[in-house]
């Protein structure tokens, strides 16, 4: 740390900073954040027992909002008993403003119900005898 200490009054201290500088960015440390967007989910849209999945692992409960890197897609993944599971892709698009946004920029999950079972019953009319009646109408 001294040589930040004495980075305004010593020239020595241009290749210091160089160095600090080239461990950040060999040890991986970002030196930028990078863009990130909140994304709405609506509670009112989904049923009760819902499982999330956000670019493939799950979540712990289901949030109202994510908060996802911008610059890059993301899955979102939705399932739930008894309901057809439903997939939900955002992708990075430029806004009219110029900026990088997720697009959609708001879910609203609406998981269609499965038949869960349901038993088919088929019956059979049958004569006086209790044979199966033979339709002859044409």
């Amino acid at each position: 740390m001294r040589c930040l200490r004495h980075r305004a009054r010593s020239p020595r201290s241009a290749p210091c900073l160089a160095w600090l500088v080239a461990g950040l960015v060999a040890s991986g440390s970002p030196l930028a954040c990078a863009p990130r967007q909140r994304v709405p989910i609506d509670p009112e849209c989904s049923p009760q027992e819902l499982t999330v999945y956000v670019d493939g692992e799950a979540l712990d409960e289901v949030p109202t909002e994510l908060t996802l890197r911008s610059d890059e897609p993301h899955k979102i993944f939705f399932k739930a008993p008894g309901h057809q599971p439903q997939l939900v892709v955002l992708d990075p698009q430029r806004l009219e403003d110029g900026r990088i946004g997720l697009q959609p920029d708001e879910i609203c999950v609406e998981l269609v119900p499965v038949a869960v079972g349901r038993e088919l019953e088929i019956e059979i009319e049958e004569d006086e005898t209790g044979a199966p009646a033979s339709d002859t109408t044409p």
